[in-house]
């Protein structure tokens, strides 16, 4: 890997990146494409070496061969005067790159163009701060590879750069066929203040990155998602691959990459099972799972009309959620959050997206104003609460529904809000929306019983709207298995064993906090039985060398960058496992960063 010189830092708020040098599958370039970050001058590798002749052949190719910029010369090669290097390589062909400066490069070589009256009057007037700013210089696309939008790949991948060590602001200069690419991008063209250079207009660009992270959050993770498509759906769960069905090797190993539950189902649970293991096997279940039905609505004192059952909360959201909506909803959803929901929306629905962006700066809390004037202005809004993965839980949630339903707000146009509560269990004071349902008629509320009742490997979740007795056709028959529909019972009237394993959970969850700030990592406080942390800042690893490293000791942690736009490529989540299992997690993750 070719780190950048100057050090993250992991409290901005970034971006999901993937890391130093990636690989994906990208139908927009046709093969294997990696983007790889170096700095000049170039580290002794024989494949930086040749990426950076490239560079310096494509620079002539375009700015002295094509804009003119530059005087042609016999060697046909321009090398650029960057510091910090980001190269899209397909195979073994450069595709195209962007060089940034740092704030320590001042004067940046926009200076060689623009005076400095010019300068302090337009770009420099926009600065929040001139000493965490950087200068784009090259952005630059071979001419086989334009109009595949890689100009704003290469960008978005320098704003995640830039992010991480702290930029606010960017600052350019742009010739006249591209300053509309770029004024579409987020810049901000000084149009009145352009120079000649050769036979080319340039003009100085401008712009803020939290304003632009904000403004294109949708578009930004539309390209993160198109770039990673085969990982949109990515839960964790790895070490199956490790593990195959054998049992003696999955005992070894330590699983906290997926939110199973580390204590078991409620002794009733198994006993029925075990008692009937037999029929278990052979009979086929309730074709409607009638009876768990009644024993949810009881429980949760909810009408049985109002209650749809499934093989997990995925089953429900790949079954309902297109019956709700279609691909001319616009749908509001929280970011960062887990991304099956956007893959629904995106893949198999093709709603049009707009990302609610949580920013780690306030704690992922929801600004429930902003929110609700967000929400009114769409046809659609999805909330998991508490939020996985940063575990944080909105005590207005019942306010916000309120506010932002048609039914209670002619002026509001959100006809359907969708509320996963899969993780509202392990806070013993957490207000369900379960009862609001009967109210609301666009409300549905989601809840798995996979994490909070040690149901993972049976598959069995319900969702409760007003809706349900017309979405219910929609779900197969025989849609729970019979092993699942009785555990689920007798878990559901035996909320006092579990009421106590919450309790072990946040004791563990607080240790595991104590602890691993100790060993450097920011740590977000959560509700649930898993932490979101940043990797600590001198650690030298990135969320996936990290995860790679852990996994070679036996250690399943989840990368969390992909979970969200807001997410820097240093973000780990950990599920709270037992407490030795917690003990020698801990101990593993001291050997890694040791190492």
């Amino acid at each position: 890997m070719y780190t950048p010189i100057n050090e993250p830092n992991p409290s901005t708020p970034s971006l999901a990146i993937i890391g130093e040098s990636f690989k994906v599958n990208t139908a927009l370039v046709g093969t294997m494409t990696e983007f790889v970050r170096f700095d000049y001058p170039l580290p002794k590798d024989k494949r930086i070496n040749e990426i950076w002749n490239q560079i310096s052949s494509i620079r002539h190719e375009v700015y002295a061969d094509e804009l003119r910029q530059y005087d042609q010369n016999a060697e046909g090669k321009i090398e650029d005067p960057g510091r910090h290097f980001i190269a899209c390589v397909e195979g073994e062909n450069l595709v195209g790159y962007i060089s940034l400066n740092p704030p320590e490069r001042q004067p940046f070589r926009l200076t060689n163009y623009f005076s400095d009256e010019v300068l302090e009057r337009t770009v420099f007037a926009a600065c929040d701060d001139p000493k965490s700013t950087y200068e784009v210089r090259g952005l630059t696309v071979s001419p086989a590879y334009r109009g595949l939008n890689l100009a704003f790949r290469l960008m978005r991948h320098a704003l995640e750069f830039i992010v991480e060590r702290g930029g606010t602001d960017i600052v350019a200069m742009g010739h006249t066929n591209v300053v509309k690419l770029y004024e579409n991008n987020g810049m901000k063209v000084f149009r009145d203040d352009g120079v000649k250079h050769g036979e080319t207009v340039y003009f100085p660009m401008h712009m803020r990155v939290s304003t632009v992270l904000r403004a294109f959050a949708e578009k930004i993770q539309a390209d993160i998602d198109d770039e990673n498509e085969d990982d949109a759906c990515y839960h964790g769960g790895q070490s199956w691959e490790t593990s195959k069905f054998d049992f003696d090797v999955r005992d070894s190993l330590i699983v906290a990459d997926v939110l199973d539950s580390p204590f078991p189902p409620c002794p009733e649970a198994l006993e029925v099972i075990g008692s009937q293991l037999e029929r278990c096997a052979q009979e086929s279940p309730p074709t409607q799972c009638e009876e768990l039905i009644e024993t949810i609505a009881e429980v949760r004192n909810v009408p049985s009309r109002h209650v749809a059952v499934s093989s997990g909360s995925s089953s429900l959201m790949f079954s309902l959620l297109p019956r709700l909506l279609n691909e001319d909803s616009r749908v509001l959803l929280l970011s960062p959050m887990y991304g099956e929901y956007s893959h629904i929306l995106q893949h198999v629905i093709g709603c049009h997206i707009t990302y609610f962006v949580l920013e780690d700066v306030n704690g992922f809390s929801i600004d429930a104003d902003e929110l609700i004037s967000q929400a009114c202005e769409h046809d659609a809004v999805i909330f998991v609460n508490p939020n996985s993965p940063t575990g944080v839980y909105c005590e207005s949630m019942e306010e916000i529904v309120g506010k932002i339903a048609h039914s209670s707000n002619a002026a509001s146009k959100c006809k359907m809000i969708w509320i996963d509560e899969t993780y509202i269990n392990y806070l013993p004071d957490a207000t369900s929306l379960e009862p609001l349902c009967g109210t609301l008629p666009e409300l549905v509320v989601c809840k798995s019983m996979s994490k909070c009742y040690a149901l993972s490997g049976l598959r069995v979740a319900y969702a409760v709207s007003q809706k349900m007795q017309t979405l219910r056709k929609y779900i197969p028959p025989w849609a729970v298995s019979l092993p699942g529909q009785l555990a689920a019972v007798a878990a559901l009237q035996n909320e006092a064993y579990y009421s106590k394993q919450y309790e072990l959970i946040h004791e563990q969850r607080g240790s595991m906090q104590n602890s691993l700030e100790a060993l450097g990592f920011r740590v977000f406080s959560g509700v649930a039985n898993y932490l979101l942390t940043y990797l600590p800042p001198d650690s030298g690893f990135s969320s996936i060398q990290f995860v790679e490293a852990c996994r070679s000791k036996g250690l399943f942690v989840r990368d969390a960058q992909n979970m969200g736009v807001s997410l820097p490529n240093n973000a780990v989540r950990f599920a709270i496992r037992s407490v030795q299992e917690n003990e020698q997690m801990l101990e593993i993750i001291g050997a890694v960063l040791s190492s």
